[in-house]
């Protein structure tokens, strides 16, 4: 009787394993991954085809993230300043390094430097360029679809004494098309844009690197 008693008892206690299990199954959406593709415009129609010889090389920083910014969640911001993020929905990649490897492509583009590289690059550069990333949320005010605000504050300066040569802030507001995470994600890739367009037509060399 004894032994049939602890067959019994695990029995019992496999049955209850079994509704565990079960009940760790999420119910939840899977998240959609979103990546950036925005497009940016040329600094000036003057600028050569490529760089002049000694215009030196760049390393782009990754940048500092305001708080709630560092992660891959796409953060909204609610009337009363309430930091919140989409449920169902995130960016391929942790937005300070997304918007790195975006200002690395948008400076290539522009042609100002002999080589563009992130700072975990091997190799020494003339500039340093520093980014904050202070704002990249989609911010509702109000009924209606919310508005995405990008801003980055961008500071060049000289690798050799750190002297500071240009500082100046990236800064673009789009409205989505409608509520919906499509259009969101959409207004962001303008957003984006626009302030690598300005960061691209900002970052300028007063001359040759110095020997």
């Amino acid at each position: 009787m004894r032994c049939a008693g602890i067959a019994a008892a695990g029995a019992f206690t496999l049955l209850l394993l079994a509704g565990c299990s079960g009940g760790l199954k999420s119910n939840l959406p899977i998240a959609q991954v979103y990546v950036l593709r925005p497009n940016w415009s040329a600094p000036a129609a003057s600028l050569p085809a490529a760089a002049a010889p000694g215009a030196g090389s760049v390393q782009v920083t990754l940048p500092l993230a305001a708080a709630g910014l560092s992660n891959d969640s796409i953060v909204v911001l609610r009337p009363g300043e309430r930091l919140d993020y989409y449920g169902a929905a995130r960016w391929a990649a942790a937005a300070p390094a997304m918007l790195q490897t975006l200002a690395i492509d948008a400076l290539r583009a522009s042609k100002r430097f002999s080589m563009v590289e992130s700072d975990a690059g091997p190799f020494a550069s003339d500039y340093v360029l520093s980014l904050e990333l202070r704002h990249f949320e989609a911010e509702y005010t109000g009924a209606g679809p919310p508005t995405v605000h990008v801003a980055l504050m961008c500071t060049l300066g000289r690798r050799t004494d750190r002297g500071v040569m240009v500082s100046f802030d990236a800064d673009s507001r789009v409205t989505a098309d409608a509520d919906r995470m499509q259009s969101v994600v959409a207004a962001f890739e303008r957003a984006t844009g626009d302030a690598l367009s300005q960061l691209a037509a900002n970052v300028a060399l007063p001359g040759p690197v110095p020997p």
